[in-house]
């Protein structure tokens, strides 16, 4: 099913409920891929903590719709965007994914000099080919726990002028492929540096607050489907 393209909305919600998984009812998607770096990926959680990545919450909210969807998450920490593109891509379409997501690029404006027209030019190569299969595409801004690190006072305005600057480029880019975009940099940039597990490693708390802005964005894209048919 091939996405029409809509316009973003903010999403401010604040978890996932059963709401969610009535507004899905309609939902079409059978094979769900995930593409992109720590954003896609997510951190580690503690057993039973409720957190984790956003993908295996959106995953779970369209299995309790679809209880045989295929879900398979190739993101790896630290991937570039020509990364995702060179060592992701081709098993993503070899997955033959009705809905995949694509969250990368955060690792190249996490660091200076940051060339936002490179990274975009390699996120149209990841996000035409899954539109070219016939996948329905969700874009999110750049996110994760990894851009929440501690930063330098003096460093901390270029660097949130550059996640904001590749968020605008990924919503445009979006667009123009005919595919879905939710802008959680926002969230990114006003959000304390997350907890961490007894491994010492960053937890995704913010996991199920993303999930549930993209889980709106697919609602707001189905309803629209519906009135438009």
């Amino acid at each position: 099913m091939n996405g029409t393209p809509l316009h973003e909305q903010h999403d401010s919600h604040p978890g996932i409920g059963s709401e969610d998984s009535t507004s899905l009812a309609c939902a079409p998607w059978r094979r769900f891929i995930v593409l992109g770096d720590s954003g896609a990926k997510g951190l580690g959680s503690p057993r039973g903590s409720g957190c984790g990545p956003w993908a295996d919450h959106v995953a779970e909210a369209l299995r309790s719709i679809r209880p045989d969807l295929a879900y398979l998450n190739l993101g790896r920490r630290d991937h570039s965007a020509a990364q995702v593109r060179a060592k992701q891509l081709a098993k993503a379409l070899a997955f033959r994914g009705d809905l995949a997501a694509v969250v990368a690029g955060g690792h190249e404006a996490a660091h200076e000099p940051f060339d936002v027209d490179a990274t975009e030019a390699e996120l149209g190569r990841i996000v035409g080919p899954l539109r070219d299969s016939g996948a329905d595409v969700i874009t999110l801004g750049p996110y994760g726990p990894g851009l929440l690190a501690p930063v330098a006072e003096e460093h901390r305005s270029g660097l949130q002028q550059r996640l904001r600057l590749l968020s605008e480029r990924t919503r445009e880019l979006a667009l123009r492929h005919g595919a879905l975009h939710v802008d959680v940099t926002a969230r990114t940039l006003a959000a304390e540096p997350g907890t961490r597990d007894r491994d010492s490693r960053r937890v995704d708390t913010g996991g199920r607050t993303v999930a549930a802005a993209v889980i709106h964005r697919l609602v707001t894209h189905l309803d629209a489907t519906e009135t438009a048919a």
